[in-house]
Parts: structure tokens; C-alpha cells; sequence
């Protein structure tokens, strides 16, 4: 057999001699679990960054160079919002000269309201809200952080898509981790909101791609039946970045020192270009079958793999020195690679089967992240202690993940998203009837929402994966991803709808959850398929 072509070089034959998940796979999987653990904190950072702080009036003649946030003399000076004191209105004080004391009840008249100019806050937690005075007319500037924070992540990710698809999961995957530790480091310094908000769009427009980089670079390179373990393996260790991050906020609560922390460590991740190997899938489908075949024979090498004569000699011929020869000449084409990419996706969208596909996928993940990070972000204001219930949120995560292991290779992945986005809708319904139950009752049904939503995260990313052929699967995974950082571009202004209308945010999730769960049934069913390489072969899914 000789190997003229890539496509001789039969990848999923020599991925099952190798091993579908051996030694080999484990360590470059953990390996990648690192890097996503961190970057995992910060598609979240904003929520305590930018998180609320309880705050009231300074009240001049009452409040003095010490101030604290509770103070007998609120009763004359400050008028009452519901049970607790107003946030950002006082009663008009009219200063008496002829006295010493200015905090007395007759110097306060409470029928004439007059708006704070200055604030006190809690001493205990320091966010941007209590450096830049964010409270009351400009608290939209604090939703606005996540929401850009999410715009940046909708423009990254169809850049890192054609990206990696063009120079290797790996270059993305590492670039990624070098712009957010750069720009979220740059970030802590900030010196007002203005600059913080830049940097809060620059560092996710330029390294959001993380994620979607190396869930891929793993997943190409074990077999079918193990792709669920490969997923379960990544978002644990995404769940335990998140619950990370809502410790190391309980522990600083200070939104400068949490991002240095945060952000610092990833710097290291610069070695995983000579560490970790390129994704040996991408490497055939750019005609460089011997690149392919030198991790392919270090795998087997690894795992301790016995591969049958004709697979010993597949990989063989492709790491002759006569294979190289066409690499050289893959290298000569390059300039009309990029044609070439374009072509394939034209007639992705010429393709009746994929667009639909396409879109169909899209919603979902719009509804999907909408929900997932809505439910993320609303998790502090649910009764009880904002870090725990964050921590708890997060890491609700993992069982979801092993539920997935356990379920999507027996049912299939297109059932689990519908049964997981329904029941997280009804679970969403169900939280706004439970106000008047203990905070155990109201934070277990939550966390029931969010397991499930979680399950659906895990499911989508598996799913779009293998229902888009080799030559354009980061492209269009990039594309629906992008589609549903809309759903996470709104997720923030979430937690401020609920101030106003207390059940919406709940009322939102549930409608967006339950909706996707019924279209995504429409999609095929994927189990146990292998990764289609071409447009024919991911046409042919399902029929």
C-alpha cells in the first residue's frame, strides 16, 4: 500500500490498534485539563469583579471618616425600600449652624428624598462597584462587564475556529493561554472603568477559543466509544476551575489580588508548544501523513499497543522518508489552502442537510448558554452565602458530567439534550414557586436546574462535534458556539431583571431550556458513528 494520499492513511484504523483511550491519551488529556481548569475562571471572573456589594447614602454631619454600613441613624436619615434601607436615596438635611451635633432627627425632613452623591459600602469585599461608585443610576455598568466580556467571546471564537483549522489546535489552544494571561494580568492594573472594560473585551476577543482548542485536540485523537470520557475528563476539570475561582474569591475579596492570582499561573502553559502534540487527525487532513504517523507510533510505543501486520505497515509507510516528500509538497500548496477552505465552506451552505443542521444547532447552543451561565450568575442571589452557593453551582457540574458518561453512550447524545434541557426547564419553573420553603429546598431545586443544564453543556459540545466533517468541524463548532454566546452576552443582565421582576430570570431559562429540548430532536443521532472527514460523510449522519 502507498500512500500517495492522506486519506489512505486510515487514522480510525490505527486509533483502535493504538488504543482508543490508552496511556497516551490520558496524559495529553490531562495535560490539556490544566490550561481549561484556569481559563475556566475567567468566562466568570465579572461575577465577583464586578459583583454586587450591599450600600447605602453617606449621610454628611452623621457619617464620619470610619463609617460602617449599619448605623443607628438610619431610622431619620435614610427612607426604607421594602424591608431594608434604601441603596441610594436620603432625606433632604437642612445643616442648623447654631448647634454642634448635625445628626439629629428635627435636621432631616423625610417628605423631600434627595439622590446620594456619596456612598458607604461594606468593608469586607472590594469590587469595581465600590472603587468607581457603580451603584444606583450606573449600576447597568456592572452588567455591561459581562455582557462585554461575552461580546468578546462571540468575536473570538469564529476567528479561533478558522484559525485552528488552518495552523493546528495546538497553536490556538497555546495563543489562547498567552493573550488571557497577558491581558487579564494588564486588567488587574486598571486604573478606571473605562480601561477595565477595554481590557475586559480584549482578553476573551483574543483567547475565548481555549476551550472549544483543546476539547478538540483531545477528542481527534481517541476512538469513538471514548469520546464521552474524554468530554467527562475536560469538564470536571472546567467545573473545578469555576468552583475554584468562587474560593479563591471568599478567601481575597478583592478584585484586584483575584485576578493576579487568577491570571499569573498561566503563563507556564507557553511549554505545551513542545509538550503536548498536534492533533494528529488535523495533521493527515493538511496531506501530512508522516507527521500524523510519528504520534500515531508514539502512542503505540506508549500504550504498549501490538498492531496487526497491515496496520504496522500502514504506519510504517507513512513515516518512510518518501512520505515526507509530499509533505513538502502539501507545504508548496499552502498559498491555496486558504481557497481551498473557503470552497468546502460554500458548499457546506450550499447543503440543505448542514444548514439546517447548522441552525438547528445554533439555537440550541444559544438557549443552552443563555441558561448555563444565567443560572451561574443568579447562583449569588439565591438565599444563603454567595460564595458556597456559587462553589455548590459549579461544581454541581461534575456529577452532571459523570451522568453524561454514563447515559450518552447507552441512550445517545441526541435524547440526553432533549430530556436534560427539559427537565432544566422544569426545574426553572418549579424554583419560582418555592420562595416560601427553606433556603435547602429553593438551593437544591436550583442545583437540580443546573445539573442538568450542565449535562446539556457537556452533550452539545460532543454532538456538534460529530455532526461536522474534519475539514470544517472547528470552523462550524466555532460558529454555533458564536451563535450562543448570544444566549451568554444577554445571561448577564439576568440577575438585574430579577430586581425588578422577581420570577423573569427563572421564567427565561425555563422557556429558552424547554423549547431547544423539543427542535434539537430533529437533529440525527450520532453514536458510535466515526468522525465524518468530508461533507458526504457528515451529509450521510443519520440517513
Amino acid at each position: 500500500m502507498s500512500i500517495e494520499d492522506g486519506r489512505k492513511f486510515d487514522l480510525d484504523l490505527l486509533i483502535q490498534q493504538i488504543g482508543p483511550f490508552g496511556k497516551f491519551q490520558l496524559i495529553n488529556y490531562l495535560l490539556i485539563c490544566l490550561p481549561i481548569a484556569l481559563t475556566a475562571m475567567y468566562t466568570l471572573t465579572f461575577v465577583f469583579t464586578a459583583g454586587d456589594l450591599d450600600y447605602r447614602c453617606r449621610i454628611p454631619g452623621c457619617d464620619g471618616d470610619s463609617a460602617s454600613l449599619d448605623a443607628p441613624f438610619l431610622d431619620f436619615t435614610t427612607p426604607k425600600d421594602g424591608d431594608k434601607f434604601s441603596s441610594c436615596q436620603k432625606f433632604l438635611h437642612t445643616p442648623n449652624a447654631t448647634v454642634t451635633d448635625q445628626c439629629q432627627a428635627d435636621l432631616f425632613d423625610p417628605n423631600q428624598l434627595r439622590d446620594c452623591a456619596e456612598f458607604v459600602y461594606q468593608d469586607d469585599e472590594t469590587t469595581i462597584l465600590s472603587e468607581w461608585d457603580l451603584g444606583c443610576s450606573e449600576e447597568w455598568k456592572l452588567s455591561l462587564v459581562g455582557t462585554i466580556n461575552n461580546v468578546g467571546q462571540f468575536v473570538c471564537l469564529p476567528m479561533t475556529g478558522y484559525f485552528s483549522d488552518r495552523f493546528g489546535r495546538r497553536t490556538a489552544f497555546v495563543l489562547g493561554n498567552m493573550f488571557a494571561a497577558a491581558f487579564g494580568l494588564i486588567r488587574s492594573f486598571s486604573t478606571n472603568y473605562i480601561m477595565f472594560i477595554i481590557f475586559e473585551f480584549l482578553e476573551p476577543a483574543l483567547s475565548a477559543g481555549v476551550y472549544s482548542a483543546g476539547f478538540i485536540l483531545g477528542m481527534e485523537l481517541v476512538g469513538p466509544e471514548r469520546r464521552v470520557l474524554g468530554a467527562f475528563f475536560i469538564n470536571v476539570f472546567y467545573a473545578l476551575g469555576e468552583a475554584l475561582l468562587g474560593l479563591l474569591a471568599m478567601l481575597t475579596r478583592d478584585w484586584r489580588l483575584l485576578m493576579r492570582i487568577a491570571y499569573v499561573p498561566t503563563f507556564i502553559f507557553i511549554i505545551y508548544r513542545w509538550l503536548i502534540p498536534e492533533s494528529a487527525r488535523w495533521l493527515l487532513n493538511m496531506n501530512r501523513p508522516r507527521a500524523a504517523a510519528k504520534i500515531i507510533d508514539s502512542a503505540a510505543r506508549m500504550n504498549k499497543s501490538q498492531l496487526t501486520p497491515d496496520a504496522r505497515r500502514m504506519l510504517d509507510q507513512a513515516l518512510d522518508k518518501n512520505a515526507a516528500n509530499l509533505e513538502e509538497k502539501s507545504e508548496k500548496l499552502k498559498e491555496e489552502e486558504p481557497k481551498v477552505k473557503e470552497y468546502r465552506l460554500m458548499a457546506a451552505f450550499k447543503s440543505r442537510t448542514l444548514v439546517l443542521r447548522l441552525i438547528n444547532c445554533s439555537y440550541c447552543w444559544m438557549a443552552i448558554c443563555f441558561v448555563f451561565y444565567g443560572m451561574s450568575m443568579n447562583s449569588v442571589t439565591v438565599a444563603g452565602d454567595k460564595y458556597l452557593n456559587f462553589i455548590m453551582t459549579c461544581l454541581i457540574e461534575i456529577p452532571g458530567a459523570g451522568l453524561c458518561c454514563l447515559v450518552m453512550d447507552r441512550i445517545g447524545r441526541r435524547p440526553v439534550l432533549c430530556i436534560s434541557l427539559i427537565l432544566s426547564g422544569a426545574c426553572c419553573i418549579a424554583f419560582i414557586f418555592l420562595s416560601d420553603l427553606p433556603e435547602a429546598a429553593q438551593l437544591t431545586v436550583f442545583l437540580l436546574g443546573k445539573l442538568n443544564i450542565s449535562m446539556s453543556f457537556i452533550t452539545i459540545y460532543v454532538y456538534t462535534a460529530e455532526l461536522f466533517p474534519t475539514e470544517l468541524r472547528h470552523t462550524l463548532l466555532a460558529a454555533c458556539s458564536m451563535f450562543g454566546r448570544v444566549g451568554s452576552i444577554l445571561a448577564p443582565f439576568t440577575p438585574l431583571l430579577g430586581k425588578y421582576v422577581e420570577a423573569l430570570p427563572m421564567i427565561l431559562f425555563a422557556t429558552l431550556a424547554i423549547s431547544s429540548g423539543i427542535f434539537i430532536m430533529f437533529a440525527p443521532e450520532t453514536l458510535n458513528k466515526t468522525l465524518p472527514d468530508t461533507l458526504q460523510e457528515a451529509e450521510d449522519i443519520g440517513t
